[in-house]
């Protein structure tokens, strides 16, 4: 969208272009499966243990990680860093079901450029997706 019509008032006249939402999403999830791989790597060549899962601190040298595939592990360690991830928040009375009202992770992952979108909250992920799904035609 954005390439059809601003380039043409800067002088740049194209014709054909065309948005191939699958394949963008596939290079989208190529990225992220890189990038995840690469922090891995660094993590392993920095010898620093990577443990997915719900930590607790126990004590200042102490973490309690409910394993994701299951059990528990306690890890005790001079410097710990607790990578919290972030969690969707939504408004009270609003249900998300990732297809017409959807949090930044169903937003990556929409099958077709919107005709309309609202986006609610002003935050760097927010904007950001936004200006993506303007660039490619929504109506934000």
């Amino acid at each position: 969208h954005q390439t059809q019509h601003d380039l043409k008032s800067r002088g740049i006249t194209v014709s054909d272009v065309a948005v191939d939402l699958d394949v963008m999403m596939k290079n989208k999830e190529k990225s992220v499966d890189q990038l995840t791989k690469g922090i891995e790597m660094l993590f392993k060549a920095n010898k620093v243990t990577y443990v997915k899962g719900h930590g607790k601190l126990t004590d200042k040298n102490t973490v309690t990680v409910s394993l994701l595939d299951g059990g528990e592990e306690k890890i005790e360690a001079k410097n710990i860093i607790l990578a919290t991830g972030s969690d969707v928040v939504s408004l009270p009375g609003i249900e998300l079901d990732e297809k017409t009202i959807v949090s930044s992770t169903g937003a990556l992952a929409l099958e077709k450029v919107p005709s309309k979108m609202t986006v609610i909250g002003g935050g760097v992920i927010g904007l950001e997706l936004g200006s993506v799904w303007a660039r490619l035609g929504a109506e934000v």
